[in-house]
């Protein structure tokens, strides 16, 4: 039985071992006790480079707790875990992270902790129990130390809009899943100047958008917005002042409220939210969050999460392999795998998936060309 002295977690730096293995070659000797060997031996797969990644996960749930095993089970060097929610019974089935024991208990504490105690190898880790929303510019702080951010956070098309800027401000890579019943889908943006981003293929309409049965509550648009949107904060109040000077309108009715009012709410968030400002605010609270479906209308369960998260991390591997080994075209776009369906009655898996482009009309990337032509 070997003991922990004779484990190598530090081989990579420890013994100089920046090689990649190509086609046919055979790898160098292996180093006794080196917990990566197995991977470092992989045609075409760099190491070295997987332990220089500082990573930050927005939520650790359902695929959030397994792409974090995923990352420090290959070595990265930091993880940043961010999660506001409490572990339910409900989450058991599928949120490979938690146990019986935990119910009730912070998701990203437990999260940290089980890591650190069953799958950790050499990473740092650090955990927030804190909302991304509310503290946004928590969540910029660490965005500046991180080379990719995994959003896994079911709040809606806006904060993925934002969090996609944020990135794109940066100039790092952008990384989003979900996965609910037998689908997984999957986007990787690179963040690079000249490449797509999540808004270039993706609207915020329906976010600000409400049916004919909301809208028989309607009566003041600040409660009204607080209630179905959970928006708030002295922001949230300023753009409504804004919206209602400009249409010269006192008390909305509902008809305008729709039809006028939250178009121009809507223009107003997305302005705010471009790469020139997305890093100065404390609060993004005056965003809405999206009336989606409850995930018990369609069910989850661990293969779809755990495949799921695998698949998304592995998006993410490769584009880092492949850009550093150069073994694809740079002026061709990635190619993004967006959907795979796991039914497998009939014996094979669906998979639907078109490479990233970007849309020369698309806000962000207009507004960080602006930025980039400013500074040159």
């Amino acid at each position: 039985m070997m003991h922990s002295a004779s484990l190598e977690v530090n081989a990579t730096s420890k013994h100089g071992l920046d090689y990649i293995v190509s086609e046919g070659q055979e790898p160098p000797v292996e180093i006794p006790g080196d917990v990566f060997d197995r991977q470092r031996v992989m045609k075409d797969f760099h190491q070295s480079l997987i332990e220089k990644q500082c990573v930050f996960v927005l939520g650790v749930g359902g695929i959030g707790s397994s792409i974090a095993m995923c990352l420090v089970r290959m070595g990265v060097d930091t993880i940043h875990l961010f999660d506001r929610d409490y572990i339910e019974a409900s989450n058991l089935n599928r949120q490979i992270l938690f146990s019986v024991g935990d119910i009730g208990r912070s998701k990203v504490e437990t999260a940290a902790q089980h890591l650190k105690e069953i799958h950790n190898l050499r990473t740092n880790i650090y955990h927030y129990h804190i909302d991304a929303v509310k503290n946004w510019s928590c969540v910029v702080d660490i965005a500046k130390k991180s080379t990719v951010i995994f959003n896994n956070i079911d709040y809606g098309a806006v904060f993925d809009y934002a969090i996609n800027s944020l990135c794109k401000s940066l100039g790092i890579i952008y990384v989003s899943g979900s996965t609910y019943a037998n689908n997984i889908d999957i986007n990787l943006y690179s963040g690079l100047l000249n490449d797509p981003c999540w808004a270039c293929g993706n609207l915020t309409n329906d976010s600000f958008k409400f049916t004919n049965q909301e809208l028989e509550n309607f009566n003041d648009i600040s409660s009204f917005l607080k209630e179905k949107c959970y928006i708030s904060g002295e922001k949230f109040e300023s753009i409504i002042e804004e919206c209602l000077n400009e249409l010269n309108i006192v008390s909305p009715s509902r008809s305008q409220f729709s039809t006028l009012f939250m178009p121009l709410y809507q223009k107003k968030v997305l302005e705010l939210l471009l790469p020139q400002s997305i890093e100065n605010f404390q609060s993004i609270e005056f965003i809405p969050k999206d009336r989606s479906f409850p995930t018990r209308t369609v069910g989850s369960w661990i293969g779809v999460c755990v495949s799921g998260s695998c698949l998304i991390v592995n998006t993410w591997v490769q584009y880092l392999i492949k850009n550093r080994n150069l073994t694809f075209d740079m002026n061709k776009s990635f190619h993004n795998w967006m959907q795979i369906n796991l039914s497998m009655f009939d014996g094979g898996y669906y998979t639907t998936g078109f490479p990233n482009q970007q849309d020369l009309n698309c806000p962000i990337c207009s507004n960080v060309k602006q930025i980039a032509e400013r500074n040159s």
